[in-house]
Protein backbone atom coordinates (compact mmCIF):
# COMPACT_ATOMS: atom_id res chain seq x y z
CA UNK A 1 0.00 0.00 0.00
CA UNK A 2 1.33 3.46 -0.65
CA UNK A 3 1.63 6.10 1.67
CA UNK A 4 -0.43 9.53 1.66
CA UNK A 5 0.80 12.14 0.09
CA UNK A 6 0.98 14.65 3.03
CA UNK A 7 2.57 18.14 0.73
CA UNK A 8 2.19 19.97 -2.46
CA UNK A 9 5.07 21.78 -3.47
CA UNK A 10 6.34 23.92 -6.08
CA UNK A 11 9.84 23.87 -7.72
CA UNK A 12 11.25 27.28 -7.71
CA UNK A 13 14.77 27.36 -9.06
CA UNK A 14 16.86 24.56 -7.57
CA UNK A 15 14.58 23.91 -4.64
CA UNK A 16 11.27 22.90 -3.88
CA UNK A 17 8.57 25.27 -1.89
CA UNK A 18 5.64 24.30 -0.13
CA UNK A 19 3.45 27.22 1.06
CA UNK A 20 0.77 25.14 2.49
CA UNK A 21 1.42 26.01 6.41
CA UNK A 22 -0.01 22.61 7.92
CA UNK A 23 1.56 20.89 4.95
CA UNK A 24 5.09 22.34 5.90
CA UNK A 25 5.00 21.42 9.21
CA UNK A 26 3.52 17.87 8.80
CA UNK A 27 7.03 17.25 6.60
CA UNK A 28 9.15 19.57 8.75
CA UNK A 29 7.69 17.81 12.01
CA UNK A 30 8.08 13.91 10.84
CA UNK A 31 11.29 14.06 9.47
CA UNK A 32 12.67 17.30 9.72
CA UNK A 33 12.93 17.99 6.11
CA UNK A 34 13.83 21.36 4.89
CA UNK A 35 14.08 24.74 6.50
CA UNK A 36 11.20 26.48 7.96
CA UNK A 37 10.86 29.84 6.48
CA UNK A 38 8.52 33.24 7.77
CA UNK A 39 4.82 32.63 7.47
CA UNK A 40 5.10 28.16 7.32
CA UNK A 41 6.67 28.11 4.45
CA UNK A 42 8.75 25.12 4.09
CA UNK A 43 12.29 24.99 1.46
CA UNK A 44 13.19 21.78 0.53
CA UNK A 45 16.64 21.04 -0.79
CA UNK A 46 16.04 19.74 -4.43
CA UNK A 47 17.32 15.85 -3.22
CA UNK A 48 14.81 16.19 -0.10
CA UNK A 49 12.06 17.02 -2.45
CA UNK A 50 13.38 13.54 -5.00
CA UNK A 51 13.56 11.68 -2.03
CA UNK A 52 10.08 12.83 -0.59
CA UNK A 53 8.37 12.13 -4.38
CA UNK A 54 9.76 8.55 -4.49
CA UNK A 55 8.35 8.23 -0.72
CA UNK A 56 4.99 9.09 -2.46
CA UNK A 57 4.89 11.40 0.52
CA UNK A 58 5.21 15.02 -1.93
CA UNK A 59 3.74 15.99 -5.37
CA UNK A 60 6.01 18.37 -7.48
CA UNK A 61 4.65 20.48 -10.07
CA UNK A 62 6.73 22.87 -11.97
CA UNK A 63 4.42 26.31 -11.30
CA UNK A 64 1.41 27.03 -9.36
CA UNK A 65 -1.19 26.61 -12.58
CA UNK A 66 1.17 23.30 -14.02
CA UNK A 67 -1.09 20.25 -14.36
CA UNK A 68 1.92 17.86 -14.35
CA UNK A 69 3.80 16.31 -11.99
CA UNK A 70 6.97 16.17 -11.77
CA UNK A 71 8.48 11.94 -11.60
CA UNK A 72 11.23 11.13 -9.68
CA UNK A 73 13.26 10.85 -13.10
CA UNK A 74 11.89 14.52 -13.87
CA UNK A 75 13.69 15.67 -10.82
CA UNK A 76 16.74 14.22 -11.18
CA UNK A 77 17.21 15.26 -14.47
CA UNK A 78 16.56 19.03 -13.75
CA UNK A 79 19.42 18.31 -10.65
CA UNK A 80 21.93 17.09 -13.00
CA UNK A 81 21.69 20.56 -14.68
CA UNK A 82 22.21 21.81 -11.27
CA UNK A 83 25.04 19.30 -10.26
CA UNK A 84 26.39 16.56 -12.74
CA UNK A 85 26.74 14.53 -9.62
CA UNK A 86 23.38 14.48 -8.13
CA UNK A 87 22.79 10.65 -9.21
CA UNK A 88 25.42 9.70 -6.80
CA UNK A 89 24.46 12.42 -3.54
CA UNK A 90 21.27 11.16 -4.73
CA UNK A 91 21.98 6.99 -3.47
CA UNK A 92 23.93 8.21 -0.40
CA UNK A 93 21.13 10.68 0.97
CA UNK A 94 18.32 7.60 0.01
CA UNK A 95 20.90 5.19 2.42
CA UNK A 96 20.99 7.40 4.85
CA UNK A 97 17.69 8.52 5.41
CA UNK A 98 16.71 4.40 4.97
CA UNK A 99 19.47 3.43 7.80
CA UNK A 100 17.41 6.18 10.08
CA UNK A 101 19.90 8.86 9.81
CA UNK A 102 18.42 12.14 9.85
CA UNK A 103 20.18 14.08 7.17
CA UNK A 104 20.74 17.64 6.02
CA UNK A 105 22.14 19.52 3.43
CA UNK A 106 25.70 20.55 3.92
CA UNK A 107 26.69 22.68 1.51
CA UNK A 108 27.75 26.22 3.89
CA UNK A 109 30.30 23.62 5.83
CA UNK A 110 31.59 22.28 2.29
CA UNK A 111 30.12 18.68 2.09
CA UNK A 112 26.57 17.39 0.89
CA UNK A 113 25.33 16.57 3.83
CA UNK A 114 25.53 16.81 7.85
CA UNK A 115 24.06 13.63 9.44
CA UNK A 116 22.83 13.23 12.68
CA UNK A 117 22.05 10.11 15.07
CA UNK A 118 18.74 8.64 15.53
CA UNK A 119 16.21 11.10 17.87
CA UNK A 120 18.98 14.36 17.21
CA UNK A 121 16.79 17.49 15.99
CA UNK A 122 18.86 19.87 13.94
CA UNK A 123 19.83 23.03 15.65
CA UNK A 124 19.50 21.66 19.13
CA UNK A 125 22.10 18.88 18.77
CA UNK A 126 24.91 19.24 16.88
CA UNK A 127 25.74 16.88 13.58
CA UNK A 128 27.30 13.36 14.18
CA UNK A 129 29.33 14.02 10.92
CA UNK A 130 29.55 15.18 7.16
CA UNK A 131 29.23 13.04 3.53
CA UNK A 132 30.73 13.54 0.77
CA UNK A 133 29.39 11.36 -2.17
CA UNK A 134 31.00 10.22 -5.02
CA UNK A 135 30.88 7.79 -7.84
CA UNK A 136 32.67 4.35 -7.55
CA UNK A 137 35.25 5.49 -10.17
CA UNK A 138 35.83 8.82 -9.25
CA UNK A 139 39.27 10.63 -9.99
CA UNK A 140 39.83 12.25 -6.28
CA UNK A 141 42.97 13.52 -6.62
CA UNK A 142 45.33 14.37 -3.11
CA UNK A 143 44.76 17.82 -3.11
CA UNK A 144 40.54 16.84 -2.88
CA UNK A 145 41.28 14.11 -0.31
CA UNK A 146 43.22 16.54 1.91
CA UNK A 147 40.72 19.56 2.00
CA UNK A 148 37.51 17.42 2.65
CA UNK A 149 40.30 15.56 6.03
CA UNK A 150 41.22 19.30 6.69
CA UNK A 151 36.99 20.23 6.17
CA UNK A 152 36.38 17.58 8.84
CA UNK A 153 38.89 18.44 11.12
CA UNK A 154 38.82 22.07 11.11
CA UNK A 155 34.89 21.62 12.32
CA UNK A 156 35.52 18.70 14.85
CA UNK A 157 33.10 16.19 13.15
CA UNK A 158 33.55 13.10 11.47
CA UNK A 159 33.99 13.22 7.82
CA UNK A 160 32.63 10.40 5.91
CA UNK A 161 33.26 9.44 2.15
CA UNK A 162 30.45 7.74 0.24
CA UNK A 163 31.36 5.52 -2.40
CA UNK A 164 28.03 4.41 -5.11
CA UNK A 165 29.07 1.76 -7.39
CA UNK A 166 27.39 0.87 -10.15
CA UNK A 167 24.78 -1.34 -8.42
CA UNK A 168 23.91 1.66 -6.62
CA UNK A 169 25.53 -0.12 -3.61
CA UNK A 170 27.32 2.42 -0.83
CA UNK A 171 30.67 1.87 1.18
CA UNK A 172 31.40 4.92 3.79
CA UNK A 173 35.23 5.96 4.49
CA UNK A 174 35.75 7.77 7.66
CA UNK A 175 38.43 10.16 6.81
CA UNK A 176 40.89 11.60 9.15
CA UNK A 177 44.23 12.83 10.20
CA UNK A 178 46.62 11.12 11.71
CA UNK A 179 49.35 12.24 14.29
CA UNK A 180 52.49 9.91 14.93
Amino acid sequence: MKAKITANGVLVGGNVLVSNEKEANSLYQKGFYGEMKSGGKLTLALIEAIYLVEKNKLVVKKGKTAKKELTVEDLLKLGEKIDEQICPQYVAYTDLRDKGYLVKTGFKFGAHFRIYNRGEIPGQAHSEAMVHAVPEYYNLTMTELSRIIRLGHSVKKQMWLAVVDNENDVTYYKTGRITP
